[in-house]
């Protein structure tokens, strides 16, 4: 079996990618890239746990989040990525820091680290500080458009957890807005001059900001929730306006024929159960629901989702570095549930190229894993395995998307 997953993870690691989601912030002029911020910057400044400048700082970090997957993945990069072996440790946390910053002095190592060490041929970003856009550089980024902000912007001064407000973002492109029928209607305008300028998807992270139990509610109620400009608004009403923006976009992507995807699973983790997108997916059968992050920890309800809806796709974006081991089996179980194999692809949902090529190595370890697996218990050949691998890495996501 080790043979068999390292002759399938040779073959594997030559595959180029397209990613589907990516956050990458390149970093501001002036501002030292270092081991700090690199930590400060990925999914390991999520746990909570200082890096400190003393030695007994760092070592005491090392110990507490040594075992966890974000920073497992993120070590294989920076070992690869700056020339050492083995664990960090306080004793070389310099020498690696100036690595990375005297590597960082060329501008072009950035996107060296994306497109040869990671071999990710294009990118889609989801640049949630300036929705739409493609950080200068759209010979590599495709971009999505996120729609939390028209969902819960009720009122003039109502923000999303980003900080983003429709009315603000519909002044900048000089949409006046007077009444509910102007929101929508400039809304609708927005949508479709996103795409004409290339977006080639919406994106839902409504899981951060609400529950994702989505009721189909009348325009009227809306209105009237949006009349009342953000005063004396109770929760329901809230929610209440949300929910109807949601099935409104929902309803926009299909006739636009852009993806829309959704952060499902984790986020405010009590209302983000997948399921809860039923009713909208089965509304609106001309729209494509892309299901990120394997909808963890139900990975399995997306399974159930891919089976029964042809207008459902998986991504596993996100979910080889949040664990390996549920990613592995959520491979498994969607290649044998989904009702065709062309309903697969992976992103990187990173801020830092590190943080990508660790995403990539995981995705390859996770698909030579399963593929090899399937292949010894002669479930398929190795030729039906590598065809699989190249379309979760990109060919899925070039027909999806259309790049």
């Amino acid at each position: 079996m080790q043979k068999l997953y390292e002759d399938i993870r040779a073959e594997v690691d030559l595959l180029e990618i397209i990613s589907t989601h990516e956050h990458n912030l390149v970093p501001e002029p002036g501002v030292p890239v270092t081991l700090e911020y690199i930590f400060q910057h990925s999914y390991v400044g999520w746990c909570g746990v200082s890096t400190g400048e003393t030695r007994e700082e760092r070592e005491a970090f090392l110990h507490k989040i040594g075992a966890n997957s974000y920073y497992r993945w993120l070590l294989f990069a920076l070992q690869n990525l700056y020339g050492f072996e083995g664990e960090l440790t306080p004793e070389n946390w310099d020498e690696v820091s100036s690595r990375i910053t005297r590597a960082h002095e060329d501008p072009g190592w950035y996107f060296e680290i994306m497109a040869e060490h990671g071999r990710i041929r294009r990118a889609i970003l989801d640049a949630y500080w300036d929705p739409g856009s493609d950080n200068h550089h759209p010979e590599y980024y495709s971009p999505t458009f996120r729609v939390n902000p028209f969902v819960m912007s009720y009122g003039p001064r109502v923000r999303d957890h980003n900080g983003n407000n429709a009315f603000d973002i519909f002044s900048k492109h000089n949409m006046e807005v007077k009444d509910f029928g102007d929101y929508l209607g400039a809304l609708e305008a927005l949508l479709n001059l996103r795409k004409s300028m290339g977006c080639v998807a919406l994106k839902s992270a409504l899981a951060y900001d609400r529950s994702l139990d989505f009721d189909e509610v009348p325009r009227g109620v809306a209105k009237d929730v949006f009349d009342k400009q953000g005063c004396g608004v109770s929760p329901a009403e809230a929610k209440a306006f949300g929910d109807y923006m949601f099935y409104f976009i929902a309803e926009r992507a299909g006739e636009l024929d852009l993806p829309l995807q959704c952060h499902v699973g984790l986020g405010r983790i009590g209302g983000s159960n997948p399921m809860n997108l039923v009713p909208v997916i089965e509304k609106y059968r001309k729209t494509k629901f892309v299901l990120f992050h394997g909808g963890y920890p139900w990975f399995h309800q997306i399974g159930g989702l891919l089976h029964n809806y042809e207008n459902v796709y998986a991504d596993l974006v996100w979910l080889p570095i949040i664990s390996p081991t549920a990613a592995i089996s959520a491979l498994h179980e969607w290649i044998e549930v989904a009702q065709t194999s062309e309903k697969l692809s992976w992103g990187g949902d990173a801020w830092t190229p590190e943080e990508v090529y660790g995403g990539t190595l995981s995705i390859r370890h996770v698909i030579s894993k399963v593929l090899a697996e399937k292949v010894a218990e002669g479930y398929f050949d190795r030729e039906t395995a590598l065809r699989l691998a190249r379309q979760i890495l990109s060919e899925n996501a070039g027909r999806l998307y259309e790049i």
